[in-house]
């Protein structure tokens, strides 16, 4: 028998019809058993904390340390203020702090004076009240005076602004010379201590998935990759509920849209030679089966 009177026996139809479906069969199953363990999507972003760089007082930038994307420390000074003009609030403030003490001096000397008259009846009750009111009005401009002094000490520091963590500064279009105002947002901090991925799956396979269920995380910079994670929380609400716009569902054209419910991961690993970059996407799959153990201190 050759090959082509073979294929065009009624047999060999049958086997490969067999065949076809023993496969997709197969094809099922092994789609159920992956289904039963794990949950994917590919509607995943990473996140982390951005810290917007502001200024606390205004003033002219008179010397800038830092680039566009460059990565800093905690404490390293990202650029300067202008000190002159606070300098010499400073100097100010501690002028107004001697006048003041010298006026305190001069109300208790006089108080002290007048309550001697009284008691000599060389002076009258309403010149001891004005001078008790004098010291004691003398005593709070001390205590404003020494107020003020420390608010300009402390407007002297917000001269020099810091990095209040590590991570990468991004968006600089700060350049020496510019004039900036008081809680002016000037460019981003983005954090390196902690990361997570915003995953949105389907409502439909949202039963299964709880808090402390391990995932497994590949960003698409780096496919070959593997982070792990955590489920940490579940919103309270489809993303669409949250949106600027939300939809209008009591209308006569509706139409039924499967909502997506956003779920935070936490990333246990992250690898400083795989840097994450926030915004970039994820391919999430959850193992449904399996829950971290946070570590304990051992006794």
């Amino acid at each position: 028998m050759n090959l082509q009177s073979m294929i065009q026996s009624k047999h060999f139809k049958k086997a490969i019809i067999a065949v076809f479906f023993l496969l997709s069969a197969l094809a099922w199953l092994v789609i159920w058993i992956y289904g039963y363990y794990f949950v994917n999507t590919d509607n995943a972003y990473v996140g982390a904390n951005v810290v917007q760089i502001a200024p606390r007082i205004s003033g002219q930038v008179s010397k800038l340390y830092v680039r566009n994307n460059q990565y800093v420390h905690e404490g390293d000074l990202l650029f300067e203020i202008d000190s002159a003009p606070y300098e010499l609030a400073v100097n100010s403030a501690k002028a107004q702090v001697a006048v003041s003490e010298a006026q305190l001096e001069n109300a208790s000397l006089t108080e002290k004076r007048t309550t001697t008259l009284l008691k000599q009846r060389y002076s009258s009750e309403q010149s001891a009240d004005n001078a008790v009111a004098s010291l004691r009005t003398a005593s709070a401009n001390v205590q404003y005076a020494q107020t003020g002094l420390q608010q300009a000490n402390l407007n002297l520091q917000y001269t020099k602004i810091v990095a209040p963590t590590s991570g990468w500064v991004t968006n600089v279009t700060l350049r020496e010379g510019d004039v900036i105002n008081m809680n002016q947002p000037l460019f981003a901090l983005i954090g390196d201590r902690e990361f997570w991925v915003d995953a949105n799956f389907k409502e439909t396979e949202m039963e299964r998935i709880k808090p402390g269920q391990r995932v497994k995380l590949v960003v698409d910079m780096y496919p070959d990759h593997t982070f792990n994670g955590v489920i940490e929380s579940i919103a309270g609400g489809a993303g669409a509920a949250f949106s600027l716009l939300p939809p209008e569902n009591a209308t006569g054209n509706w139409v039924k849209v499967t909502q997506r419910v956003p779920v935070r991961i936490h990333v246990l690993d992250p690898d400083q030679h795989h840097p994450l970059r926030i915004g970039t996407s994820v391919n999430a799959t959850v193992s449904l089966h399996r829950y971290y153990k946070r570590p304990t201190l051992s006794s």
